[in-house]
């Protein structure tokens, strides 16, 4: 494959700590000389890394290592930093959808788009349109009239496994995978409030069956003549008798009404998160009947693209609706899932990050895993560990914690498999 570097484009920027995981291809609109003349323009702002003639001819504009200004304002999986971590490939075409795209130029896409995906490991779904990522949803239609479903068997059937990884650093000893997952712990724990105790039976089963990490310091509650501790973790809320230690309640999901102590556990949690709970409410019955984890928010109104909703904020997920219109409840994960309504995901995902003290970074590896793992709300901003010489990085999740050692970033490891060794 040749690649013509004799034309560079002035428009770029460095990539920073973000790294290659998406292709995004584009139509010209015009001549491939005019487009040349364009994304070399220093006026112009815009780039691409790449654009290939209607005979075949590659011209590399930018390096691979530098960002090109290609997707504009764009959104894709809950990501809205395109530019920074993917490859603009422009296609010279008229893009009226019906100027074809002739075999030559097809042959050198699929060429450069397989090599890109084997060099970077970037999956299948992270190759996409200009319209696929552009927003709002319709703003861009690049590249019109190409063949989307060919193009991808070509590039991705028989596609050769990609090269072997660059060896893992060996693991730190037994004694020190255990300092850090002791370290890491206790802190989950402190920012939510709690206090980590190894031995106490709500935190035995809370690991015993996947329940997460605690969302919320430990609380009181009378039901009755009885008195009991409770706490909430990612997937549900614990209580036990104070006293019978061994005895351990689960919230559970399914009908509060005419269950004394359920429903002093529902107020409590709700009362925890900054809301009374109302059994009339759409979100509240909403929340009783789908496995979303406790609150952690009040509802809360914002305005997206003209429209008002009303959202909050569960350990597991957001639930949102226009105001208005309760009982059409929709989920934050759905969007995310359908890459639907960007710039309303973008939002809710940054009320998330603003609770826990943090900000939203779609690029950084340990919010990528968590979303891809579904892990849940982020529970405080990333912290740091050193052990014995080395320096990680973690951040607590509903379900989970993850660590990494920085600047080893493609190897993220959960904190409940470090306590399961």
């Amino acid at each position: 494959m040749l690649i013509d570097t004799t034309i560079r484009s002035p428009n770029n920027a460095p990539r920073g700590n973000h790294t290659i995981s998406m292709i995004v291809l584009h139509a010209t609109a015009g001549s491939a000389r005019s487009a040349l003349a364009w994304l070399t323009n220093p006026a112009a702002r815009v780039s691409a890394h790449y654009l290939i003639d209607k005979g075949g001819h590659i011209y590399q504009l930018v390096p691979d290592e530098l960002v090109a200004w290609h997707a504009g304002r764009a959104s894709w999986r809950g990501q809205s930093a395109i530019n920074e971590i993917s490859l603009g490939i422009e296609l010279e075409n008229a893009n009226n959808g019906r100027d074809p795209y002739p075999q030559a130029q097809l042959d050198a896409l699929v060429e450069l788009t397989r090599e890109k995906v084997q060099r970077y490991r970037i999956p299948p779904e992270n190759v996409v349109r200009h319209l696929d990522v552009a927003v709002p949803r319709g703003r861009k239609n690049d590249p019109a009239g190409f063949d989307w479903p060919k193009f991808r068997a070509l590039v991705f059937e028989q596609l050769p496994p990609p090269p072997p990884e660059r060896p893992p650093r060996p693991s730190p000893p037994a004694e020190q995978r255990a300092a850090l997952a002791r370290a890491v712990l206790t802190e989950a724990y402190r920012q939510s409030g709690a206090v980590e105790w190894p031995d106490w039976s709500m935190a035995r089963t809370a690991r015993v069956e996947s329940l997460g990490l605690p969302v919320g310091p430990s609380f009181d509650l009378t039901v009755g003549r009885r008195n009991y501790i409770a706490q909430s973790f990612g997937r549900d809320t614990l209580a036990s008798p104070i006293g019978e230690w061994r005895t351990v309640i689960r919230l559970g999901a399914g009908k509060i009404a005419g269950d004394p102590l359920r429903e002093a556990l529902v107020r409590a949690v709700y009362e925890q998160a900054g809301e009374t709970y109302r059994p009339d409410w759409a979100f509240h019955q909403f929340a009783e009947r789908e496995p979303i984890g406790p609150p952690l928010t009040p509802s809360y109104r914002l305005t997206v693209g003209g429209v008002e909703y009303v959202a909050a904020t569960y350990a597991l997920d957001v639930i949102y609706s226009p105001v208005g219109r309760w009982k059409e409840i929709g989920r934050l994960s759905d969007l995310l899932r359908r890459n639907a309504e960007p710039e309303l995901a973008e939002a809710l995902l940054e009320r998330i990050y603003a609770r826990a003290g943090s900000r939203l970074r779609p690029t950084w590896p340990l919010y990528q895993y968590a979303q891809r793992e579904q892990l849940g709300a982020s529970l405080g901003p990333s912290f740091r560990v050193s052990v014995e010489g080395r320096d990680y990085v973690a951040e607590a999740f509903a379900l989970d914690a993850l660590i990494c050692e920085i600047g080893r970033w493609d190897q993220i490891e959960r904190l409940s498999a470090l306590l399961d060794m």
